[in-house]
């Protein structure tokens, strides 16, 4: 298994939950399908319940999976005010076992690219096939690699957010530089957060940050072989047909048989 750790960037729940809204389009993609599969359905790396949420509140049963205890602590307190009811699990979701089925699993944020090796990605796509129902679901998305990311220039700082105020009232901003490793085909990244009060009191930290790119060959063999049929690949939650181009994998798979 690969030896790097992204956990470290998610524990500010506060902070990824104000710069990662839920788009209209993503929202309605992943709610059709759990209205056409019905409960129960599982989160996995569910976050601060961006998604889990807004399914509870429509009465389905649904549980929430995430590694990281700041964000599952966030989505609680959510889930409190919201007065709705979910399951949260705190777990792995390379190797996880809750001992039930579900008719609807699905992963998004872009979760999949968190998953840097086979070995990550097999015991991924293991833990979902053990824990759907017969013909269930599984739906996720991953960024495509197109040729703007494969010749990423290192050499350029951008921002990674508008600037925005903290809970507690600091300033923040957040640049960042990425390179592409062609032989392992991940993206990494390296940020540079700031957080001040006034111009002379600037806090800096900096903080690295990798992802997997998969190709549409690629990743259709390892859901094959990891006991998936891939029936839908999207290019964006519009549902349009994957294209070279398109912006995303938006994938559809329904359990086989090993």
């Amino acid at each position: 298994m690969l030896d790097f750790d992204n956990l470290e960037g998610y524990k500010d729940a506060d902070t990824y939950d104000l710069l990662n809204d839920l788009s209209k389009i993503e929202s309605k993609f992943y709610f059709d399908l759990a209205n056409q599969q019905g409960g129960p359905i599982l989160d996995v790396a569910c976050g601060t319940g961006r998604l889990t949420l807004p399914l509870a509140e429509r009465g389905i049963e649904i549980t929430g999976l995430d590694i990281t205890l700041e964000m599952l602590e966030l989505a609680k307190q959510k889930a409190e005010r919201l007065n709705v009811s979910v399951n949260w699990v705190h777990a792995d979701a390379r190797q996880f076992e809750l001992n039930r089925k579900y008719r609807f699993i699905f992963t998004t944020g872009n979760s999949f690219q968190h998953f840097l090796d086979r070995e990550s990605v097999d015991g991924l796509l293991g833990s979902v096939h053990r824990h759907l129902e017969e013909d269930g679901v599984f739906a996720f998305e991953t960024r495509n690699p197109t040729i703007s990311v494969l010749s990423a220039d290192e050499d350029t700082e951008k921002d990674y957010a508008d600037s925005w105020i903290d809970n507690d009232g600091y300033h923040c901003s957040s640049t960042y530089r990425r390179s592409y490793d062609h032989k392992r085909q991940l993206e990494h990244y390296i940020f540079t957060n700031r957080r001040w009060q006034d111009s002379s009191n600037v806090v800096e930290t900096v903080e690295p940050f990798v992802i997997r790119y998969f190709f549409p060959q690629e990743l259709e063999s390892l859901l094959y072989y990891n006991g998936f049929v891939l029936e839908q690949m999207y290019g964006n939650f519009d549902k349009k047909p994957f294209q070279a181009d398109s912006p995303l994998m938006v994938c559809v798979c329904r359990k086989r048989h090993k």
